[in-house]
């Protein structure tokens, strides 16, 4: 894929994400359960825990720059 036509598509999904974002936000704030006290610890935690598993995902997959030179 051209540099231009990548850089287009990450913003895309950048500007996409914000609004996912906000729209949760406010569909959270509707429920009341997810305003209160015990609702917000309980999504704090679980957006932690996908965060960390999704970070040491990432951490475990192999670095494209090192298997080449790693080749080479």
């Amino acid at each position: 894929m051209k540099m231009k036509s990548l850089i287009g598509m990450e913003m895309l999904l950048i500007g996409a994400s914000v609004l996912i974002f906000r729209s949760l936000w406010a569909f959270l704030d509707a429920i009341p359960w997810a305003s209160g006290t015990t609702g917000l610890a309980v999504l704090l935690v679980v957006g932690l825990v996908a965060a960390v598993v999704a970070l040491r995902r990432i951490e475990a997959l192999p670095d494209k720059a090192e298997s080449k030179t790693r080749v080479e």
